[in-house]
């Protein structure tokens, strides 16, 4: 392989991934710290919590689908910002068109997650 090759696409393909499973590792840091055991000589409910988290129902739904909506544009944006001033910086208006033709997928995709979201609730549904 070559020196080229390596430094073009391997290299910014394996910063895009550490990125992705660096983004997922806080999560899971985030669920696991909020459900872990409180301090000795404290109980569950002086525990400082990171998020509050809302009553079940229609606000805990609308929540959790923004915060995944938000959480995953975001993380979109950062790879393709990345990808564009690392690997192709190409001239045009690439990055403002990426930014809002994400943002237009998201307002699709975002009433049908939501909707499957709450049929999956609701139903006790899982995969």
């Amino acid at each position: 392989m070559s020196a080229a090759l390596v430094r073009g696409d391997i290299g910014p393909m394996v910063a895009g991934y550490v990125l992705v499973m660096g983004a997922l590792a806080v999560g899971l840091l985030l669920i696991k710290r909020s459900a872990g055991r409180p301090s000795p000589g404290r109980s569950v409910a002086d525990r400082p919590r990171i998020v509050v988290r809302p009553e079940p129902g229609w606000p805990r739904l609308i929540a959790h689908c923004l915060a995944t909506a938000a959480g995953g544009y975001l993380l979109l944006m950062i790879v393709i910002v990345f990808y564009f001033y690392a690997v192709s910086p190409i001239a045009g208006n690439f990055v403002p068109s990426a930014f809002s033709g994400c943002a237009a997928l998201l307002g699709l995709s975002l009433p049908v997650f939501a909707a499957l979201s709450w049929l999956a609730e609701r139903t006790g549904w899982r995969i």
